[in-house]
Parts: structure tokens; C-alpha cells; sequence
């Protein structure tokens, strides 16, 4: 006792004087004009692993508070666990779940004036997967002269999962729209696709697009274009060089690389003889092949 009562007098004044202060500084932030405002706490649904809302549900809970500021700035600095909705043992339905004060943690002298929703209405469903076909999308034109003449999706179908009522509602799915304004040569692309259907999501990798695109008609020609013939023998050309019809600005023409212009018969992996072969002719993007003379050349590998 003797002990307790030396650890209480000592230094007596000073004691009195910070518990002075706190009372006195307890006193003025309760006696502080009140103010309101809005804390959002996110919202976690836990449902057993093949069941899943199959309706719209809401990111986060608003409560709208009153309080002394000092009060309230500590619980809007303050980072909040998450809201779980426990809906482990539930089957499948409607279930209702409301919302209370005491959601969210409060110092004393704040109070809940409203919550947003009170309370929501949660439809599960049992999950499903299935394999639906994509559509690809375009927007806009190739320029004058060219033409989109094949878009194909690769792989053309997907896996998707969801509630099952909306799955089973998903006859089609369509790709973010691609632009091909300005396109002159074909091209591969990656692509979005449009989920704006509620909680539906795709398993595995996206298709992508190839985009083969063409032009109608030539407005130039570029003569004496070497064949290159990728083989692992030695190879003899009936025909040492095509020409290529193309279809260009004229200033992309006159800037043109000609070593960024060049002809291929790819006869990897063929063994020694006489080959009839379509020739593969690359240029730069700005310039669009509309045909190759001859299309197709004699080899012989020795």
C-alpha cells in the first residue's frame, strides 16, 4: 500500500496538471459544433465455391456521420476492413441482408445518421461454364483503294463462367470494336471483348484478331524484286526475281527502302528436288501489295 500511495504522490503536480488538460480538451472537442460526413466501406460477399450472385451488387456500403471534426477526421483517416456478407451454408435464391450502425466502429459522440442501401437483395445462382463464339468488330475504313477482305478470330470461341441464367442467355460475344481507319496492310491484333453483361467473366487467353487487308487495285510497280528461298539445301531459281504490284502514296514511294522489299518461297523442311511454289513477298506498312508476277516459281534443291 505504501508502494501505491508514493507511485500516486510523486510528482503529484504534474499529474494533476495533464489530467486538467485532457478533461479540459475532452470537454471542448464534445462541446465542438458537430459536423457530417460520408465513410464507404467495401463490401465482401463469401458464398459457397459454385454458387454467385447473379445480380448487381453494390462495391461499397456509405455510412453518413455526425461528430466533432477531430473525431470524425480520425475515422475517415482510418482504414476499414471490409463489410463481409456470410453466405457460406446458402443455396440457391433470394436472400436479404441488412445493414446496421453498428457496421462500422464509432468513437463515442459520433452517430450514424443514414446508410446507403439499408439493405440489399442478393439473388445466387449455381455457377456455370460453357464455350460461346466471338464476333469480331470493326470501326471505320481502310483509305481509298483498300479493303478489309478477312477478319478472323483465333481461336473463335471462348470459356466463360457465370451465374447460370445469364450463361445460358449468352448466344455470342463481341470483341471492343477495332479500328481499321487508315489500315493498309494486314495485321494481327490483340482484342478486348464486350462483358457489359453482369458478372460474366472469360477463362484462359483472349482470341486475337488477324485482320487481312488488301488492295484493289495497283497505282505502281516495283520491278526486279530478289527471291530468297529458306532451306537447309542449296537452291537453283528458274525465275531470279518478281515484280511486285502495289498500291501507295506517292510519297511513301519515292522514301521507299528497297531492302525492305524482298520476295520468299519457304521450302523449310522439304528434302532435295523440283518444287512449283507461291512466292510471300513482305514490304513496309505504308505500302499495300495488291499482286505478285509470277505468283508462283520453280525450285530445284540440290
Amino acid at each position: 500500500m505504501e508502494k501505491f500511495w508514493h507511485m500516486v504522490l510523486t510528482n503529484i503536480g504534474t499529474k494533476l496538471v495533464s489530467i486538467a488538460i485532457a478533461v479540459v480538451l475532452w470537454f471542448v472537442v464534445l462541446g465542438s459544433r458537430n459536423v457530417e460526413v460520408t465513410k464507404d466501406i467495401p463490401l465482401e460477399l463469401i458464398t459457397p465455391a459454385d454458387i454467385i450472385p447473379a445480380n448487381e451488387i453494390p462495391e461499397k456500403i456509405t455510412f453518413r456521420l455526425s461528430g466533432p471534426k477531430a473525431f470524425l477526421r480520425a475515422v475517415l483517416d482510418r482504414r476499414e476492413d471490409p463489410i463481409r456478407v456470410n453466405l457460406a451454408g446458402a443455396k440457391p435464391g433470394l436472400v436479404t441482408y441488412r445493414f446496421f450502425s453498428d457496421n462500422i466502429r464509432l468513437p463515442i459522440g459520433v452517430k450514424v445518421l443514414s446508410i446507403n442501401p439499408t439493405a440489399i437483395l442478393i439473388k445466387l445462382e449455381y455457377l456455370k461454364r460453357r464455350d460461346v463464339p466471338v464476333r469480331a468488330v470493326l470501326r471505320g475504313a481502310p483509305p481509298e483503294g483498300y479493303r478489309v477482305a478477312r477478319a478472323v478470330l483465333k481461336p473463335d470461341t471462348v470459356k466463360i463462367k457465370g451465374p447460370e441464367s445469364r450463361v445460358d442467355g449468352i448466344t455470342e460475344l463481341q470483341t471492343v470494336p477495332v479500328d481499321v481507319t487508315g489500315m493498309k496492310q494486314s495485321q494481327e491484333k490483340d482484342v478486348s471483348l464486350d462483358l457489359s453483361r453482369n458478372n460474366i467473366q472469360v477463362e484462359g487467353e483472349l482470341p486475337r484478331l488477324f485482320l487481312d487487308v488488301e488492295a484493289l487495285s495497283p497505282n505502281f510497280r516495283i520491278k526486279n524484286v530478289d527471291i530468297r528461298v529458306l532451306t537447309s539445301y542449296k537452291a537453283r531459281l528458274e525465275e531470279k526475281s518478281v515484280t511486285v504490284l502495289v498500291r501507295a502514296d506517292p510519297e511513301n514511294l519515292r522514301g521507299l527502302d528497297r531492302s525492305r522489299v524482298y520476295a520468299v518461297v519457304d521450302l523449310t523442311g522439304r528434302r532435295k528436288g523440283r518444287y512449283l511454289e507461291p512466292v510471300r513477298v513482305t514490304l513496309p506498312e505504308n505500302v499495300g501489295l495488291v499482286k505478285v508476277v509470277p505468283d508462283k516459281v520453280n525450285v530445284t534443291l540440290y
